[in-house]
């Protein structure tokens, strides 16, 4: 009598592993997981297998610095370094952190002593979980240890001033606040101002040659956050679906919010724009 207890089908295996696999996946971490149905079942299987490794690497590993996860290279301090020196020092302890997969964005133009002196004096201090993903590159952004608000703020406007152009302004732009505040104190949620929005763009099959300078830029904070702005002169052509041109030129200024981390568009005085 033929013995049926072992399945000599090695896919049907490979889709039973598949389905133990995303067992301890649930039992082990919570939540659901669900076959992927499209997907080689091999490749579905070494997906799995890195997940649970990966798990059970970040759960197992201990917290450390990231100077002790590079293992304590010397360098010297910042003050120690004369002007000549610092751009190698630099380069020298960017190429220790790129051998070890991390690597050290700055936003803005900073010169080399300001670079290096945070490498060396913050980020070697900062903690992380000692385990790493192999070939996975770890980035740290400058600014997220030492806000640009200037930066920041002129990012937000030009984000608007690019999604304006394209006409892709909608309720998933974060650059917007979650209401708006008119000169006469009207409050108008998101979704409203969204709306009349893209009122505004069915007007328009399309908007060509836009050009713009930000040359005002100003903030301030409190202990609550903080409001802030940034203007300067647009230009830009809408075409209309009669095929006209209706030519904006004029100055704008975009008013913002410091809530929650970030600046946000609460109100905005825009060529083409009305409430």
């Amino acid at each position: 009598m033929p013995d049926h207890s072992e399945n000599t089908d090695p896919e049907e295996n490979l889709r039973m592993e598949n389905e133990i696999l995303r067992l301890k996946l649930m039992a082990e971490l919570g939540g659901e997981t669900h076959s992927m149905a499209d997907i080689d079942p091999e490749i579905e299987n070494q997906f799995l297998k890195q997940v649970l490794a990966f798990e059970h690497g970040y759960a197992n590993a201990k917290r450390t610095t990231v100077y002790e996860s590079l293992g304590k290279p010397d360098f010297k301090r910042s003050a120690d370094l004369s002007d000549e020196l610092i751009e190698p020092a630099l380069q020298e302890i960017s190429a220790i952190l790129l051998k070890s997969n991390i690597e050290v964005d700055f936003l803005a133009e900073y010169d080399d002593r300001t670079k290096y002196a945070f490498i060396t004096e913050e980020l070697f201090e900062h903690e992380v979980n000692g385990f790493m993903v192999p070939g996975m590159t770890m980035h740290y952004i400058y600014e997220e240890f030492h806000p640009n608000h200037k930066l920041d703020i002129e990012n937000r406007a030009s984000e608007f001033l690019s999604h304006w152009f394209k006409q892709t302004l909608d309720e998933h732009s974060w650059e917007l606040a979650s209401h708006f505040i008119l000169p006469d104190r009207t409050i108008l949620p998101k979704s409203e101002v969204i709306t009349k929005i893209k009122n505004i763009f069915d007007a328009y099959t399309e908007f060509t040659h836009e050009k713009y300078e930000i040359n005002d830029v100003g903030f301030q904070l409190n202990e609550f956050g903080g409001l802030g702005h940034a203007g300067g002169f647009v230009g830009y052509v809408g075409v209309l679906e009669n095929g006209e041109n209706r030519v904006f030129v004029d100055p704008f200024k975009l008013y913002m919010e410091f809530d929650g981390g970030s600046w946000h568009i609460f109100y905005a005085v825009f060529p083409g724009l009305v409430y």
